[in-house]
């Protein structure tokens, strides 16, 4: 029997305007919004890395400079470690300024600098979120997730299922919107007119 929360094996069917991913499971289909799918997944992995201290980091092979406000000068005072641990490479550079050796590996695409700012901008505002840990591997979530509207393919919608299917709360993303509608066969059945 299954959890409540637990989901099934699915078979991933394709992509559905270039934001849901559409499977198959063994009782009707499942629509999977790929953004709050891969939130749910970055979410728990962060958590499970900020804890256990081995964050995935990405080296600059050039370091930036970053300047920050006053708020944000003090949360990377005040939260070094939730800030290293998550994988930012930070060191003091003069009044505000800081030198950015490093940033987490979901985020290396982005401007490095822009994108300590999003991080620390989304853990000041909380999000609903008790603990500061929860707070920044929300963050990272938010700004390291998939976006609707964004061409997956086979590999890459099946890689994300399977990571989908091993969270804990797989239902959800971290503020609680869902993550997947399920059609189950009997309703698909009803739509039809087979019943």
């Amino acid at each position: 029997m299954l959890l409540r929360d637990a989901l099934p094996a699915l078979r991933v069917l394709g992509q559905v305007q270039v934001t849901y991913i559409a499977a198959e499971g063994p009782d009707g289909i499942y629509l999977i919004d790929q953004h709050a799918a891969h939130e749910r997944v970055v979410f728990e992995r962060v958590l499970g890395k900020s804890t256990t201290g081995a964050p995935e980091s990405q080296s600059l092979m050039e370091p930036a400079t970053v300047k920050l406000d006053p708020r944000q000068n003090e949360m990377v005072k005040t939260h070094a470690d939730i800030v290293l641990g998550l994988g930012f490479m930070v060191e003091p550079f003069g009044d505000y300024t800081f030198i950015l050796r490093g940033v987490p590996a979901l985020l290396s695409g982005n401007d490095p600098g822009q994108g300590l700012v999003d991080v620390l901008e989304s853990m000041a505002e909380g999000g609903g979120f008790e603990s500061w840990e929860e707070r920044a591997a929300y963050s990272m979530a938010c700004h390291g997730a998939i976006r609707a509207g964004m061409r997956l393919g086979q590999q890459q919608m099946s890689e994300l299922t399977r990571q989908l299917e091993a969270c804990k709360l797989p239902q959800t993303c971290p503020h609680g919107r869902p993550t997947m509608i399920h059609l189950t066969s009997a309703r698909l059945e009803r739509e039809f007119g087979r019943r």
